[in-house]
């Protein structure tokens, strides 16, 4: 009977994984400049790529019904899928665009290998998205939007440009591009940055609820005006450091902020 059941699940485990397929996308970049990624709420990692395609490999995803041979899938947001993997990609202008297409999408996860010099736009503001978003070894600009996930970013270089609601914040600087500021924003999550020791930079950080923590050594900005002492609510710190270079600003409200060197 042991051997019986053994047997059963084993059968029950195989079909179950096989309605689940990994599967890749290729788009030609061409002349584009930005991929905006929207109207998505699955699983979202980012990576750098060499070449002149962008790579979506997908997850977490179910294949069609055998029933649905020759049929396209409708979704109620109007996308239509024309990758085979859940997605919609079309160009608009020197803009790539790309939204979740199909019910499966938004469970799947997309691992999106971008070519070196396309900057990188997310707006993950659904209510439903869940999953943190990843971003490792990319050097381009990344701008993005998110409700309630938080966000890892591991060996970038900024730009950078964030805002979130309730998700944490961990960003793992390589090195800091000087031709950019840095935008840093959340209302109920944590900030935490790691930048090299010897990154020049003019740093701005506040928060209403929470504490700063740092182990640069920062040269302040005197907090007076006309004679008068400065007066002032939650943690506002400016200064500079490394001799000042370029503009780094993090706010949070409901949290601390935690700023390393390496």
């Amino acid at each position: 009977m042991k051997k019986i059941g053994s047997l059963i699940l084993t059968a029950v485990l195989a079909l179950g994984l096989s309605t689940c397929y990994a599967q890749e996308f290729k788009y030609d970049v061409k002349q584009s400049g930005q991929i905006f990624i929207k109207n998505f709420t699955g699983g979202i990692t980012i990576e750098e790529t060499t070449g002149s395609q962008l790579i979506i490999e997908s997850g977490r995803y179910e294949k069609k019904p055998d029933r649905a041979d020759g049929l396209k899938s409708l979704y109620g947001s109007g996308a239509e899928d024309n990758t085979g993997i859940g997605l919609q990609v079309s160009n608009t202008g020197n803009v790539i665009e790309i939204v979740g297409a199909s019910k499966q999408s938004e469970d799947a996860h997309y691992t999106f290998k971008v070519p070196k010099g396309i900057n990188v736009k997310i707006d993950y503001r659904s209510p439903y998205a869940s999953d943190d978003i990843k971003v490792k070894n990319f050097s381009s600009e990344l701008e993005v939007l998110v409700l309630n996930p938080g966000i890892d970013l591991e060996n970038v270089t900024g730009p950078v440009i964030l805002s979130l609601t309730n998700g944490d914040i961990n960003i793992d600087f390589g090195t800091v591009n000087q031709q950019a500021p840095i935008s840093i924003n959340a209302i109920n999550g944590v900030i935490d940055i790691t930048l090299p020791a010897n990154t020049p930079a003019d740093i701005s950080m506040s928060t209403i609820n929470g504490e700063i923590f740092t182990n640069f050594d920062i040269d302040f900005e005197s907090k007076s005006k006309k004679g008068l002492s400065y007066i002032g609510g939650g943690q506002k710190i400016k200064g500079k450091i490394n001799g000042g270079g370029v503009d780094i600003k993090f706010v949070t409200i409901n949290n601390n902020i935690y700023l390393r060197k390496k």
